[in-house]
């Protein structure tokens, strides 16, 4: 298991996806320059800007670059070669998304440094009422990240039982733009419109938004942004529900892969 995850570090520093992720990374030296023209929210505007380009490079990894390469040992018959060791097919499973989830942590610490380095130089470009709060873009960067590997764990069991590409690609972004929207459709269901839908509807509403990820509870850009108080109840509350639900997904995962015909 932990010789596939190093196999797979290594390769995805060797392969052509390391130049898409270098160049992503290099987006960072704009941040000073396209938050300079935000007149007087240059800091505010640069971590904003500095996590939402962690967020898309991570994006990235765990659609592209994880779920992709599930397909690609299967469709160049690599797994096979794997799998005539002695190697259960769960720790194939286990040991490719340890692999990729390695990568995705040594990106976020590189974002990170480069995160500081911006918004510093942007905060010296306009003195801003609000303090930096570093280990608010800390959390939100490790929440983030938390999400992401959510995410890629549904790419593995899209990827576990499907003879396609484009199968798990759609429905992993599907369930990334459904769990991001699944909060607010709720809230204004609940809260905004509750008298306009029949109880039926609520009823299944509700249903669905239990069934999906909620990723925008992994969101904590406002409280890095603003310097707000992180609520520790709600980071607890998350980490507890993705601890949950990772374990029912990549357990689904490996049920599902385990019971494939690859022959």
């Amino acid at each position: 298991m932990f010789s596939i995850a190093a196999i797979t570090f290594k390769n995805v520093f060797k392969d052509r996806i390391a130049i898409i992720i270098l160049s992503m990374i290099a987006i960072y030296f704009l941040v000073p320059v396209f938050s300079s023209f935000s007149m007087r929210q240059v800091q505010e505007v640069s971590i904003t800007a500095s996590l939402t380009i962690n967020s898309f490079i991570l994006l990235f990894l765990s659609i592209f670059g994880a779920m992709a390469t599930i397909w690609r040992d299967i469709e160049r018959k690599f797994v096979y070669t794997i799998l005539s060791y002695p190697i259960k097919r769960s720790s194939y499973i286990i040991g490719r998304f340890l692999g990729f989830a390695l990568v995705m942590l040594v990106v976020l610490l590189v974002d990170l440094l480069l995160s500081a380095v911006a918004i510093h130089i942007c905060a010296g470009m306009y003195k801003s009422r609000l303090p930096i709060m570093w280990n608010n873009i800390i959390f939100a960067s490790i929440f983030s990240y938390l999400e992401y590997l959510l995410l890629m764990a549904f790419g593995f069991l899209f990827a576990s039982f499907s003879t396609s590409f484009f199968v798990p690609f759609f429905a992993t972004i599907s369930i990334f733009i459904a769990g991001n929207a699944s909060q607010g459709v709720y809230d204004y269901i609940f809260h905004t419109g509750f008298h306009h839908y029949s109880l039926m509807f609520k009823t299944v509403i509700k249903a669905v938004y239990y069934i999906l990820p909620n990723f925008s509870s992994f969101d904590l850009t406002a409280y890095a942004t603003y310097a707000l108080k992180l609520e520790f109840d709600h980071m607890v509350y998350t980490s507890i529900y993705f601890i949950l639900y990772f374990a029912v997904v990549m357990s689904l995962t490996n049920i599902i892969f385990k019971r494939r015909d690859l022959v």
